[in-house]
């Protein structure tokens, strides 16, 4: 059994300041809050951010029958073996179980967490020497949620299979199973086991071996396991499980958005809705963009055949710099996190921050993005991940990054303190206009919040219509209006900001279109 720290968490904590990297203990820091505009919470630490770096894997899982979370990673030193976090959704404690695995294979790297009905597991790779990708993990904790009783890990290969990232998920029936990215050749093994891991009861490659494959997502919903993938030539396949053996592989018809002349697909992701219908994000990169943060936008496509939906900020567009994003679905909403520059410097020197954006029917329509980490100037955030499952019952979304003093997308290798939040779902109801896509791109307002002032950015969608901006108080007070003739002299407004700290509403509006954002003034 591996030996376990509980906190009880009796109310917010006191917020600390980050140590020197020097002054990290070597086992792991427990649950506090740090200097920032939000309350978040740092679980660990590690000597390596690539714990986190490429979401491939899932650091962090929900489950919500269980009502319970995890999140596993690599240790501060050494960083081969894997520790795992976990508490209840009401979030009154904490368990830090250290070295659950303990590089009894090889040193593991990009570790998952399952968040099972009966009790948490993680899957990994594992290394073999000469360091090289080498074999597939499991691991469970058969004594339950938050007892420790972690089993000893089982090698899914067996032995070397080449595997870069092995992805595991609950299955409807109980059973586990686990997909290997295998490098040779390139394409995606499969096992599957029992709930213990103590049988396995399935194998074999759900890729054929006429070209590289390489995994786009993986996900389970009550009845129906899906594995998306693609070749060289960006042409998407997709298996299915319904019980009793994969299905596939059939093609999915991905209509490409192109929003440049060279488009460059990165970090992808997918999740199942609770109707058994996968969504599928991914950040379009400028292909002829060679400068870091690049110019970036992230789309959803719900529906294969047809248009993807652009769920990024775009403030400045369409010189939009969104990436590395991760979706989260429940009942009939879903929710994406990306990275948006705050600053616009290049490379080492840029700083991003994390935004949040939702939907309440199932990723066809999207609302307006939050920044979820304002607020905050001493530390750089990034390699977010959000747990695949909303909850529900609560109405937020659970979700895992790095804080370092480097951005830790641009220097993956530097030390990290492995951070918590969650972000509830709020403002979709704060209006009774659901806007479409095209509409939602008329008005952006940033920075937001802000303190001393703000821009008003806007497109007219059409010339001859007579257009204006109002911005409403909290309680529906009209504090300040920008005319049609204001509004022409240019493309954006300059909002000074002279009222109390508060939440305001900016409201763009013409004869046949409108569009509203939340706005948050600060002090």
């Amino acid at each position: 059994m591996k030996y376990c720290i509980v906190i009880l968490i009796t109310g917010i904590l006191a917020a600390a300041e980050m140590q020197n990297w020097t002054d990290i203990p070597v086992d792991c820091v427990t649950s506090r809050q740090i200097a920032c505009g939000r309350q978040q919470t740092i679980v660990d630490s590690c000597r390596n951010g690539n714990t986190l770096w490429g979401q491939m894997h899932e650091c962090i899982s929900y489950n919500r029958a269980a009502d319970a979370m995890g999140i596993v990673n690599r240790n501060f030193n050494p960083t081969g073996i894997l520790n795992y976090h976990s508490a209840p959704g009401h979030l009154s404690f904490w368990v830090h179980d250290y070295a659950v695995y303990n590089a009894d294979f090889g040193n593991a790297r990009y570790p998952t967490s399952i968040a099972g009905t009966t009790g948490p597991y993680l899957s990994f790779p594992w290394l073999v020497d000469p360091p090289a990708w080498g074999g597939a993990g499991g691991q469970y904790c058969s004594g339950g949620w938050f007892t420790s009783f972690w089993d000893d890990p089982v090698d899914l290969g067996p032995g070397d299979q080449c595997a870069m990232r092995v992805i595991g998920k609950e299955s409807p029936d109980g059973n586990l199973c686990f997909i290997l990215c295998s490098t040779a050749p390139w394409g995606l093994q499969y096992r599957t086991y029992t709930s213990d891991l103590s049988s396995l009861l399935d194998y074999g490659w759900l890729t054929p071996n006429d070209r590289h494959y390489y995994y786009w997502g993986y996900d389970v919903n009550e009845s129906t396991a899906y594995v998306f993938y693609y070749d060289d030539s960006l042409h998407i396949y997709y298996c299915t499980n319904t019980g009793g053996g994969w299905n596939g592989p059939f093609s999915y018809n991905m209509v490409w958005p192109e929003p440049y002349t060279d488009n460059v697909i990165s970090f992808k992701q997918m999740a199942v809705t609770d109707a058994g219908n996968p969504l599928l994000v991914f950040d379009n990169q400028n292909g002829a963009d060679t400068t870091y943060p690049y110019y970036s936008k992230v789309y959803i496509s719900h529906t294969e055949g047809q248009p993807c939906v652009e769920v990024s900020s775009t403030f400045g567009a369409p010189d939009t710099e969104s990436f590395y994003c991760t979706i989260a679905t429940g009942k009939d909403y879903a929710a994406v996190i990306y990275n948006t520059p705050r600053n616009n410097l290049n490379d080492s020197l840029c700083w991003n921050d994390i935004f949040i954006n939702w939907s309440t029917d199932n990723g066809v329509t999207w609302g307006i993005p939050e920044n979820l980490t304002y607020g905050n100037d001493s530390l750089h955030f990034g390699v977010q991940q959000l747990a695949k499952r909303i909850d529900t019952l609560r109405n937020r979304v659970y979700f895992v990054y790095a804080a370092a003093d480097y951005d830790p997308y641009w220097t993956p290798g530097v030390p990290i303190y492995i951070c918590f939040d969650y972000a509830p779902r709020v403002g979709i109801e704060e209006t009774a206009l659901r806007l479409s896509p095209h509409v939602l791109r008329l008005l952006d307002v940033f920075p937001n919040p802000f303190s001393k002032q703000t821009n008003i950015k806007f497109q007219i969608p059409n010339s001859e219509t007579q257009a204006t901006i109002k911005i409403f108080d909290a309680t529906g007070q009209l504090i300040r209006q920008f005319d049609d003739a204001t509004i022409r002299l240019s493309d954006q407004i300059i909002w000074q900001g002279d009222e109390p700290t508060g939440i305001y509403f900016v409201y763009f509006e013409g004869n046949d279109f409108s569009s509203v954002q939340k706005v948050v003034k600060l002090e």
